[in-house]
């Protein structure tokens, strides 16, 4: 049997088992406090992720429908064109299919036409999809005299990530 240290020799081992025993409290805590930061950093950065994710829709959004309510006579193959580089798929093809009949209407009547985006909010978001709701004041003037008070319009967009950025895929008015 092993004999218990007595009396100076019972100091020392007692010191060193609380040392250890300290050691090891401080090396859990060290762990705990990694793991904790790393957790939070980790949903940190995540989140600066999808709000950056949501800027970019909303910001795409925003000038796709400027781009869609705004159109001048003098310049509408270009102002079509803006329109056709900011979307994608069915409704681009679309868009594309009409734009000749739309440009000539615009152009026989000399149509002006400036829109400007009041608000737009993410209603919902799948993923590289969303859709956006956009309230959107636009002027129309054209050459029978017509030069309107901004009307108030309400759009809903959906919002597809295509070749890096996000394009309108859908577009209509709401109700």
């Amino acid at each position: 049997m092993a004999e218990e240290p007595t009396g100076e020799d019972a100091a020392p081992q007692a010191r060193t088992s609380a040392v250890a025993a300290g050691v090891v409290v401080l090396a859990v805590l060290a762990l705990a406090f990694v793991a904790v930061s790393g957790y939070f950093g980790y949903t940190h950065r995540q989140a600066a992720q999808e709000a950056q994710q949501r800027s970019e829709i909303l910001e795409a959004a925003r000038q796709g429908v400027v781009n869609l309510t705004t159109m001048d006579f003098e310049r509408a193959d270009e102002d079509v064109q803006k329109v056709l580089d900011g979307s994608a798929g069915e409704f681009r093809d679309e868009f594309e299919a009409r734009s000749k009949d739309l440009i000539a209407v615009m152009q026989e009547a000399k149509v002006k036409s400036q829109g400007e985006v009041r608000q737009a909010a993410i209603e919902t978001q799948n993923g590289d999809s969303a859709d956006v709701l956009v309230a959107v004041a636009q002027k129309v003037s054209n050459a029978g005299g017509a030069a309107e008070e901004p009307r108030g319009q309400r759009m809903r967009v959906t919002m597809q990530l295509e070749d890096g950025t996000y394009k309108i895929v859908k577009a209509g008015f709401v109700q």
